[in-house]
């Protein structure tokens, strides 16, 4: 068990690595630990440490820690602010209700969004309703059903269902986009307030765009990329291009990039920048601002032109950081003209850029009596980037513009900022109210300049020196606390702090108040410490400072024995000092300092120390160990040396013998199951079960898997972990089989991708290479099999096929040509390639995988409506019932766990389902169809995904655009 002391001071380690392993040490029902986890998660360089910290903060469900926990709100990294809500959650912080409304609105992640939609659910109840509601309308429909999943539970409440379902039917009837009304319909009828036949799902039939693309517009983007390449510039449509943007697949987001920039025309940029005002949908302003990034001088027309117009936020704040940057007179005097707009996103969007530019300093500043905190927030961010190294006529005005705004300061981060400007300024009265500040950062900015300032009272000072809080302690250090903090302080960072403030002072301060804290520092477990401590001591005119160097010489971290060796070969008479310990009437008798004063004595190998060294071997007295240690010694000398000693030459170590070598023992194969299946006709056998990489299984857990008769890994480039086992030696490469594949259509891409995959994987072929995700059947042509076929012949790849989740389209491939291999959805709940595929597979003998056994997961859980006590289906039998279908060779899995795979691996030694469960199992996948079908239809595939969000924001007023594009049909 890892000690939770230890586990905090290695919080401070250099390797990312061990601090993620203290993180989950660290006693979180201890203060200190809480604390320390509290410094991690707002301090620490490594994003997966911050993580873990904010999860273990909300575990101990401790309130003190909520404004840490917002603060982690503002998280460069996704993965923190997702934890972080969910601690918040944990909690129960209504403070995290403001945050997940902005959150919904403008956080780019949409896993984080649904985080803020869940914990505002679960925190605010009804208050949190119209959080919930906007949600509905989210470009990503697992927020949506993150929204969807919230409403339910509130509207099933007997308290609150007459509010909730009021609303939710209020909302719809205001809705423009559709996006809200289809989702309260399908409210409406989980709530049972509608009956009625669920309508069709959409999908299909649907079009892939909503306005004319020329004849490139495909329901595979890999096809529509492929297209793409074949087609200049000139003849693309700009909506096309601008909406391709924001697709999922990145070559085809990476080529419209590009043929945008070759059309070089100002309109399709302005048109481009309509996605700077939508940041939920994946990628497609982070491609928009590459695109701006290569206009060079240009910008400042496109620049122009945008604020010429009606602009909205996002092109504003891209224009407005323009003006600021280039200094344009012109463009900054439009800009600071929408500093005073009636909308809080667009004064926003303006102090953003203005922030940037010295001469609008005064706008900036005003900004703060701003009634939107967001706006402030803007004002406040810049602040916290200003220099205060050195004062100026700049930091002056800010410093005097926070201390007027003190008096209508909100937040903790705001009440900071006038804290910092307080200290600057000397402003004792704000100072001593931040004293008392319930936010510990807020009080230990302010104490900590009072402290410096020598205005803090004796009483405030010994409150401060015994907090619990290590912030408010290590604001207040002085030399005197200092030097009682390097002994007793539970907290590293107070201890560092103590000791670093002891080094700085070290010229002035009295030995009697450094040597003892030294001293105690020189066995901190925190080698920081050590290394400090060591320059506080003095190996020539203390014996306890010498022998506490002397260990620290031989600590196991290179940082405090640089610092010993340093401070011990600064010390002129150490010879001598060494000589007396080891010889004199004080004799040491601590083997450690013994071993170590040997060592430094001996450390010329001059005549002297070969005249040392012959005592010590000839005194009988000295202990086994450092007897041992002195023999090791002998090595240092030349062999001629002990002429003049021949009565210690047999006291020399010899070399140790070298066993001989031996070929290493084959390590024999696993026990193979004998479960493996033929896959077609490819000439491959596959274990029942095919293992995916894609939530990183441990490689220990996959090298199990194999030995309990997987043969059959799924993998793709970013599975680091399978890939890091394939490579290795314990997959046997021979005996495996590898299935890859491609998102991209063309033969040049499908060999490049080939060529990857070979080269990332160290191997000279793929078992089965598939083109992935097919969606037309235009995805399956004839050129593109015949290069599979071609990769085939040169052994490159063994079998090839393709995967799909359209059994029309897999039917008619079949038909139409040979493929080896296919991958196809198939469950309890998704049945219909019983009938269409598997036969036609079989007849052909094609090989067929199948994916999504336990459809997502919906399988294993009740229908609503359903007992929610009544037992569910197993994952294994979800696999099972897959694998009972006469041609199905194996079934895709990926478990999120070395216990999901055990749990998984149950099926290769009973890989058949028996009658009774498949029949329960098929009747709980036509409850799960026919819900899945109203969800899809309102919900997943409603109105609100990334194209009907960029057609509202292309369809918005824009003047500029609609005069510019006037060929574009309308949408």
């Amino acid at each position: 068990m890892p000690d939770p002391a230890l586990a905090i001071v290695r919080l401070l380690d250099e390797d990312a690595e061990v601090r993620r392993q203290a993180v989950s040490a660290v006693d979180a029902r201890d203060a200190s630990g809480r604390y320390a986890l509290r410094e991690a998660l707002l301090g620490d360089e490594d994003a997966e440490v911050r993580a873990r910290a904010a999860q273990k903060l909300g575990e101990a469900r401790d309130r003190r820690f909520v404004p840490a926990l917002c603060e982690a709100l503002r998280d460069a990294m996704p993965s923190v602010r997702d934890r972080a809500i969910r601690a918040l959650a944990r909690i129960g912080a209504e403070e995290i209700l403001p945050h997940a409304r902005r959150a919904v609105r403008e956080e780019a992640v949409w896993w984080v969004r649904r985080a803020a939609v869940r914990a505002a659910a679960s925190v605010g109840g009804v208050d949190a309703l119209e959080i919930s509601i906007e949600a509905l309308a989210d470009p990503f429909w697992r927020v949506r059903h993150a929204a969807v999943q919230s409403l339910v539970l509130l509207g099933d409440d007997e308290e609150v269902s007459a509010e909730v379902r009021t609303r939710v039917q209020a909302a719809a009837k205001e809705d423009g986009s559709g996006a809200v009304a289809a989702a309260a319909t399908y409210l409406a009828q989980t709530w049972g307030d509608v009956r009625g036949e669920s309508p069709p799902a959409q999908g299909a039939d649907a079009p892939s765009f909503p306005w004319s693309t020329n004849g490139i517009g495909d329901e595979d983007p890999a096809v529509v990329t492929a297209r793409l390449e074949r087609t200049s510039a000139a003849e693309l449509p700009v909506r096309a291009l601008v909406g391709w943007l924001g697709d999922p697949h990145a070559p085809l987001r990476s080529l419209a990039r590009r043929r945008l920039r070759e059309r070089g025309d100002r309109e399709a940029m302005i048109l481009a920048t309509r996605w700077l005002d939508e940041p939920r949908v994946p990628h497609a302003a982070g491609e928009v601002r590459a695109l701006l990034d290569r206009l060079g001088g240009e910008d400042i027309t496109l620049a122009e032109e945008i604020l010429a117009a009606a602009p909205s936020p996002g092109p504003l704040r891209w224009a407005a950081a323009v003006a600021a940057t280039r200094r344009h007179r012109g463009l900054l005097e439009r800009v600071r003209s929408f500093a005073k707009h009636a909308s809080p996103s667009m004064r926003r969007a303006a102090i953003a850029g203005l922030a940037r530019e010295p001469e609008s300093l005064p706008i900036v500043l005003a900004a703060l009596s701003d009634p939107d905190e967001a706006v402030r927030d803007e004002v406040l961010a810049r602040w916290e980037k200003q220099t205060r190294a050195r004062r100026s006529q700049a930091l002056d005005a800010w410093v005097h513009a926070l201390c007027d705004f003190a008096p209508h300061a909100r937040s903790a981060r705001e009440r900071r900022a006038v804290a910092e400007a307080a200290a600057i300024a000397g402003d004792e009265a704000l100072l001593a109210r931040a004293s008392q500040d319930l936010d510990p950062s807020v009080r230990a900015t302010a104490l900590a300049a009072r402290a410096a300032r020598g205005t803090l009272r004796d009483e405030e000072r010994r409150a401060a020196e015994t907090h619990e809080d290590p912030w408010i302690r290590a604001s207040v250090l002085d030399p005197d606390s200092a030097a009682r903090a390097c002994a007793g302080d539970p907290d590293p960072w107070v201890r560092r702090a103590a000791i670093a403030l002891l080094a700085s002072r070290r010229s002035t301060l009295p030995s009697e108040l450094l040597r003892p804290a030294a001293l105690v520092s020189a066995r901190s477990p925190d080698p920081w410490v050590r290394a400090r401590a060591a320059d506080l001591l003095d190996p020539g005119a203390h014996a306890e400072d010498l022998r506490a160097l002397l260990v620290m010489s031989r600590d196991h971290h290179p940082m405090a024995r640089a610092s010993a060796a340093s401070a011990l070969e600064a010390c002129d008479a150490l010879d001598a000092r060494l000589h007396a310990l080891l010889r004199g009437p004080a004799r040491e008798r601590d083997e450690d300092v013994r071993t170590s004063a040997f060592t430094w004595l001996l450390r010329r190998a001059d005549d002297a120390a070969f005249a040392h060294l012959c005592d010590a071997l000839r005194d009988p007295t000295e202990p086994a160990p450092v007897a041992a240690h002195l023999e090791a010694l002998t090595l240092v000398f030349p062999d001629e040396a002990f002429d003049a000693a021949p009565d210690l030459a047999h006291r020399r170590p010899s070399p140790p013998q070298r066993p001989p070598t031996t070929a290493p023992r084959p390590r024999p194969l696993p026990a193979r199951s004998p479960a493996l299946r033929p896959l077609g006709r490819t000439g491959l056998s596959v274990s029942p079960l095919v293992l995916s990489g894609a939530h990183g299984v441990p490689s220990a857990a996959l090298a199990e898997a194999r030995e309990a008769g997987v043969n059959a890994f799924f993998w793709e480039p970013r599975y680091a972990e399978l890939t890091r086992f394939l490579r290795s030696r314990r997959a046997g490469r021979e005996d495996i089989v590898v299935i890859a594949g491609t998102y991209n259509a063309g033969a040049e891409a499908i060999r490049k991708d080939v060529e990857r995959a070979l080269a990332r994987l160290r191997t000279d072929w793929i078992d089965v290479f598939l083109l992935f995700w097919v969606r037309s059947r235009e995805r399956l042509s004839r050129a593109d099999h015949d290069a599979l076929a071609q990769l085939a012949a040169e052994g490159k790849v063994r079998a090839f096929g393709f995967s799909t989740h359209d059994r029309a389209i897999c039917r008619e491939a079949l038909v139409e040509a040979s493929w080896p291999v296919v991958m196809t959805r198939h469950s309890a709940a998704h049945p219909g390639a019983e009938e269409t595929v598997f036969p036609e597979a079989r007849a052909r003998g094609t090989g067929v995988l199948t994916f999504t056994a336990t459809s997502y997961g919906r399988l294993l859980r009740p229908v609503p409506g359903d007992d929610p006590e009544a037992q569910t289906a197993s994952a294994a039998d979800c696999y099972r019932y897959s694998l009972s279908q006469p041609g199905v060779s194996a079934c895709l899995c990926a478990p999120r766990s070395r216990k999901e795979l055990l749990e998984n691996l149950a099926v290769l030694g009973e890989p058949r389902i028996t009658p009774e469960v498949a029949s329960s199992l098929r009747a709980h996948g036509e409850r799960v169809r026919a819900h899945h079908r109203r969800f899809d239809a309102l919900v997943r595939r409603g109105p609100g995904g990334p194209k009907d969000t960029l057609r509202a924001l292309l369809d918005e007023d824009t003047p500029y655009v609609r005069e510019a594009l006037p060929s574009e049909p309308e949408m």
